[in-house]
C-alpha cells in the first residue's frame, strides 16, 4: 500500500523506527540497531536543535514560484529570515497571539493567502504549521477549500507540528506527502526524455556540480524539489526515472514516484569521493544504456584528480566526521585514503533504511566512536576533547566549540563536496590544517567536570 492513502506522512519514528540517541561505539550501534524494531532511547538532557518545521520550510523557500505561509505566532514565521538570500522566496506569517489561540486564526489565514495572492501570483501556496496550529487545532482545510476555487491555485496544507517527532528529516517526508498528493500529476500515458535529480539539503554549489556531469555526458533532467519550480514539481511524474543525491532524504519521493506513478527509481550511492561518484555514475549509465561515455568520462576525471590530490595529505591526523549517515562511508573511506585515521563519527539519526551504512564501515575498528543525536554540540565537545581530535569535518553549521578542543573544522558549507571536484576541493582544504591548527586553538566551552563524564552521561534507555 502506498503511503500516499495516508492524510499525512508519518514521523520516522513510526515509519522506520527512527533513533535519533546514542553514544557509544560502532559495534554497539550495529547490534543495537539490527532487529526488526530499534529501540528508542532518551535524553534527560538536550540541547537546542532544528526540527521538522524549520526542514521543511527549507527545502520549501527554494520553490522559486510559490509562496509559504507560516501559520503560528510571528516568532515562528522568523525561520525566513534566515532565507532571505533566495531571491524569487516569498513568505508570510498570520502572526497570531494569544486571543487568535483561543478563539481561532481562521480569518488571519485567509487574510494571509488573499495578500500572499495578490501580492506575488504564485503557482501554488504551502501553509506551514507550527506548534501553536498543531495544539490550538484550527480547521485549515476549511479555510483551503472556501479560497482554492476562489483564487485558482493549489493551496497546500504542510502538517508539521514541531514536537511530534525527534527526527527533523521527517519535515522532507511531509513536504514530499503533500507535494506527490496534490501537485504531481497523475494518470501519465506517456513519459518524457529526461531524469529527475531529487534533492533536499544539498547547497547549489553541489546541485550545480551534479548537473554539469549530466550536461557533459548530454542526459536530460530536472531537480527537484530543491530549486525547482511548481511546473516541474508537476511532470515529475513523466520522468524517464529517478535519482537521488541523498537516499536517507530523498528516497520516499523516489519510491513513491516508483510506486504510484511507474517512475524508475534508479538506487545508487551518495556521489561524494572518487568511488561514490563513480558508482552513482555507472549506476546511472547501465541504466541509460551509457556505459561507454560514462567509463571515458570516469577515467579522465581520474587522471585529472591524480594530479592534484596528494595520497598521504592526512598521514598522523585523527579525523572526526559530522555528516549525514548516508555520507560517513564516503568521507571515512576518502579520508582513510589519504592517510587518516577516522576516530568517530556522528549523524542525526539512524533507522531501518539508513542502517545499511553501518555495515560499509566494516574497514573502520569497531571502537570507533559513534554518536546519534540532533545537535547536541556538548556531547560531541566531550569526545573532542578525550581523543586530540585534528580535524573535525562537518556540514553542519555552529562548529565553532571543536576549535575550542583543539581542532580545525573543515565546514562543507557553500563548498563543493559531491563529484570528482569535490575530492579536490576537499583534498585542497585539508593542505591547510596544519597552518591553522595552533592559530585558532582557544578555551574549550564545557568545564572539565562535564568533559570527565562518559560521553553517554545524558542518554538513557527508554522504558517502555
Amino acid at each position: 500500500m502506498s503511503f500516499l492513502d495516508e492524510r499525512k506522512a508519518l514521523t520516522r519514528e513510526k515509519r522506520l523506527s527512527s533513533l535519533s540517541h546514542f553514544h557509544g561505539n560502532l559495534e554497539a550501534l550495529i547490534d543495537e540497531t539490527s532487529g526488526e524494531e530499534i529501540k528508542q532511547r532518551i535524553r534527560t538532557f538536550s540541547q537546542i536543535h532544528d526540527d521538522e518545521t524549520i526542514y521543511a520550510f527549507d527545502v520549501l523557500s527554494t520553490i522559486e514560484d510559490a509562496a509559504i505561509i507560516v501559520n503560528g505566532s510571528i516568532g515562528c514565521g522568523a525561520i525566513g529570515i534566515a532565507q532571505n538570500d533566495f531571491e524569487n522566496f516569498s513568505w508570510y506569517s498570520t502572526n497570531l497571539v494569544e486571543r487568535d489561540t483561543i478563539l481561532g486564526g481562521d480569518d488571519k489565514l485567509s487574510e494571509a493567502i488573499l495578500r500572499a495572492y495578490e501580492e506575488k501570483h504564485p503557482k501554488a501556496i504551502f501553509i506551514l504549521g507550527t506548534p501553536v496550529v498543531a495544539i490550538n487545532n484550527d480547521d485549515i482545510n476549511s479555510v483551503i477549500l472556501e479560497l482554492e476555487d476562489e483564487i485558482g491555485i493549489p493551496i497546500i496544507s504542510i502538517y508539521t507540528d514541531g514536537f511530534k517527532t525527534k527526527t527533523p528529516v521527517t519535515g522532507y517526508d511531509i513536504v514530499t506527502h503533500s507535494i506527490l498528493k496534490y501537485l504531481v500529476s497523475k494518470n501519465v500515458d506517456i513519459k518524457e526524455d529526461f531524469i529527475n535529480i531529487i534533492s533536499y539539503s544539498e547547497d547549489i554549489e553541489d546541485v550545480a556540480v551534479i548537473a554539469d556531469i549530466f550536461n557533459e555526458l548530454d542526459i536530460k533532467f530536472q531537480i527537484l524539489p530543491r530549486f525547482s519550480n511548481v511546473d516541474e514539481i508537476r511532470r515529475a511524474s513523466k520522468a524517464r526515472a529517478s535519482i537521488v543525491l541523498n537516499p536517507e532524504e530523498g528516497e520516499y519521493l523516489a519510491k513513491e514516484l516508483e510506486e504510484v506513478f511507474d517512475v524508475p527509481y534508479i538506487e545508487t550511492d551518495v556521489p561524494v569521493g572518487f568511488r561514490g561518484t563513480k558508482n552513482f555514475l555507472l549506476k546511472l549509465a547501465a541504466f541509460l544504456n551509457i556505459e561507454d561515455e560514462v567509463v571515458e568520462y570516469i577515467d579522465k576525471a581520474e587522471a585529472e584528480l591524480s594530479q592534484v590530490v596528494i595520497k598521504d595529505v592526512l598521514k598522523d591526523k585523527k579525523i572526526f566526521v559530522d555528516v549525514a549517515l548516508s555520507r560517513v562511508p564516503a568521507y571515512a573511506r576518502l579520508f582513510t585514503n589519504l592517510g587518516g585515521e577516522v576516530v568517530g563519527f556522528s549523524s542525526s539519526f539512524v533507522d531501518l533504511d539508513n542502517r545499511k551504512q553501518l555495515k560499509k564501515l566494516d574497514f573502520l575498528p569497531k571502537t570507533t566512536i559513534a554518536i546519534i543525536g540532533n545537535g547536541q554540540q556538548f556531547e560531541k565537545a566531550n569526545e573532542l576533547s578525550k581523543n586530540e581530535i585534528d580535524i573535525y569535518f562537518s556540514e553542519k553549521s555552529g562548529s565553532s566549540f571543536a576549535t575550542h578542543e583543539g581542532a580545525v573544522v573543515i565546514s562543507t558549507k557553500y563548498k563543493v563536496t559531491y563529484g570528482f571536484k569535490g575530492v579536490e576541493v576537499i583534498a585542497n582544504a585539508i593542505k591547510k590544517v596544519d597552518e591553522f591548527q595552533e592559530k585558532y586553538r582557544q578555551t574549550s566551552s564545557y568545564r572539565e567536570s562535564f568533559k570527565k563524564r562518559s560521553g553517554n552521561w545524558y542518554v538513557k534507555q527508554e522504558v517502555s
